[in-house]
């Protein structure tokens, strides 16, 4: 690498500073955006936690014959995955960990000879898997803006209930990250159809005998409606934590890359200190030089 002058080191330096307000400030944004969305996802935990329940000890309870939505498949010959990235990248890890434990996923089930389709949602998984050779099903991106586009949550809940009902898909898997804590994630599958493979804890623990009655009118209808709203609040909810785990994870992304720039800057400065130092020196020594030079000519 050709030597630096002091001119081209301050530049760099200027640069590098431009760089760590630059990223500062994004790690700020994305603090505050986490505060938001950790709180949207808290919120909407209680309700989707029970909503998880109810439908699991239906699962549990009654004769999946009740609803095609329960039905374990004896073969399963196709998969369905619902795949949540982010829309805007500068997160770390976020959106390549999912998308390699995607492919993981899709590898393993290829292996036994399973076919896989995809539903996309996110910018990222979009630009990713649309490339390549897989069969994707639904595709939508810009869809984490200031509030979820609850339109891709309504399509893709509506779309993979009536491809399990058609018997195009045997199994739908939802993959979403979500916070660990405040600054860490990890990938979640779930089981999102069939209905009956839904586990809640605790439930083998609960005596069998128990009866539940429901007073409503219409049975059918009730139940048609609580497992639609379940299926699209869980994709919503998943959506939700998403987003929460995208924030946390570009505030950690720009905190490092923040520190980074503090790094490179010392670095910088000191190898600057030296540079200019060192041609000091050098004028002093021609300086010296030179009147040495007059002397002897004197």
């Amino acid at each position: 690498m050709a030597k630096l002058n002091l001119r081209d080191i301050k530049r760099k330096i200027q640069g590098l500073k431009n760089t760590k307000r630059i990223t500062h400030a994004m790690k700020l944004i994305a603090a505050a955006k986490l505060k938001t969305a950790y709180e949207a996802a808290e919120l909407s935990r209680p309700y989707a936690e029970k909503l998880y329940e109810v439908i699991g000890r239906f699962a549990a309870h009654i004769d999946p014959a009740i609803h095609p939505l329960f039905e374990v498949r004896e073969e399963i010959k196709n998969v369905d995955i619902i795949l949540i990235t982010a829309d805007r990248g500068l997160c770390g890890a976020f959106n390549s960990s999912i998308i390699k434990y995607t492919e993981n996923k899709i590898e393993e089930l290829s292996q036994k000879g399973i076919k896989v389709h995809l539903h996309l949602i996110g910018r990222k998984g979009v630009q990713y898997f649309e490339k390549r050779p897989y069969d994707v099903v639904n595709k939508f991106d810009h869809v984490f803006r200031k509030t979820i586009d609850f339109s891709a949550v309504k399509t893709v809940g509506e779309s993979v209930k009536e491809r399990f009902l058609k018997w195009e898909t045997d199994k739908v898997i939802l993959l979403h990250n979500q916070l660990k804590t405040k600054t860490s994630y990890f990938v979640n599958e779930k089981i999102f159809l069939p209905l009956a493979e839904i586990i809640v804890e605790g439930l083998e623990e609960e005596n069998p005998n128990i009866v539940y009655e429901l007073e409503v009118k219409n049975i059918e209808s009730f139940i048609e409606n609580l497992l639609q709203r379940y299926l699209n609040y869980q994709l919503y909810s998943a959506m939700l934590e998403s987003n929460a785990a995208e924030q946390a994870a570009r505030m950690m992304a720009m905190e490092n890359a923040t520190k980074n720039a503090e790094d490179a800057i010392k670095k910088w400065t000191h190898a600057y200190n030296f540079a200019r130092q060192e041609s000091i020196t050098n004028e002093l020594i021609d300086i010296v030089n030179a009147v040495e030079a007059l002397k002897q000519s004197g």
